[in-house]
């Protein structure tokens, strides 16, 4: 498997508007943080999470096919570049605007994976989606599917590649963060573990990554910021998650203004010292499984 992490920033994104700190005037490009997202590349085409800049994502990681989104949450730095699917979701071809041989996607539409309150809120949000509207300015083609019906005994399927929701909380809102496990010749299996945005992982959901990830080579975790948060966990409570699931690589995402990558960096070097190889991820880390 092969992940891009195209966003790895906090909800208002690196640089924040109006904000003149060293981090937000950085002139190094790992501390340019887009709003979290990830593309699943290889051997399947999945996006996780659509934020507002999902359309410069799209570009700049050369998006030219997806076959399902997996959606968090329905917070807007996680879910407001939705519309931006309608070009993947009614044509397979490489213009999205062709003269002729045009196909929508087949059956209900591209299908999005979400628990069921985040799809309530895409209901609610896009209503328009789902409302029958005369011929005329395009909108996305969906398929809502309650990732509720999903599990380690029933993954989603997808060009080889098993792909489990694991249930997190972000505060008290219900998250999904996602294992996506593939399996090599020799029978063994390869996880990464994507679980952005959240403050507690439920002990069934450590035990489901623990029992069902093979060998988890990526653990892409959500960590905030030195100081804890109500929501979020900090540097400190990721990495002690992390030293649970004894992933082969950690990745901190959903990251502030505070500290600059090369700050973080050393944060986690000299003062936390983990046991395991534990970094902050940046736009564009490039994961291999």
């Amino acid at each position: 498997m092969k992940m891009i992490l195209m966003g790895t920033g906090t909800s208002h994104g690196i640089p924040v508007i109006g904000c003149n700190c060293k981090v937000c005037t950085s002139k190094d490009p790992h501390d340019v943080r887009n709003r979290c997202s990830a593309y699943l590349c290889e051997p399947a085409s999945i996006v996780i999470d659509t934020g507002p800049e999902f359309r410069i994502q799209a570009l700049r990681f050369g998006i030219r096919h997806i076959d399902a989104v997996l959606i968090t949450h329905s917070h807007a730095d996680h879910l407001n570049g939705l519309d931006d699917i309608r070009v993947f979701s009614h044509t397979e071809s490489v213009d999205p605007f062709p003269t002729k041989n045009t196909h929508a996607t087949a059956g209900k539409g591209k299908p999005v994976f979400a628990n069921a309150n985040t799809i309530a809120d895409i209901r609610n949000r896009f209503d328009y989606v789902f409302t029958p509207v005369k011929e005329g300015g395009g909108k996305p083609k969906l398929d809502l599917v309650d990732c509720a019906a999903y599990g380690p005994d029933n993954p989603i399927a997808m060009h080889g590649v098993e792909i489990v929701p694991v249930p997190l909380l972000h505060g008290t809102l219900q998250d999904s963060g996602w294992l996506l496990t593939e399996s090599g010749a020799d029978g063994s299996r390869h996880s990464i573990a994507y679980l952005t945005d959240c403050s507690c992982v439920p002990e069934q959901s450590v035990r489901m990554v623990q029992e069902h990830s093979g060998i988890l080579e990526h653990l892409v975790i959500d960590g905030l910021r030195v100081k804890p948060h109500s929501t979020h966990f900090s540097f400190e409570q990721a990495i002690a998650v992390a030293a649970r699931l004894r992933p082969r690589h950690t990745w901190l995402t959903h990251m502030t203004h505070d500290m600059s990558h090369e700050e973080i960096k050393s944060y986690i070097r000299n003062v936390l010292k983990p046991s395991l190889a534990v970094e902050p991820a940046y736009d564009g880390l490039v994961l291999e499984a």
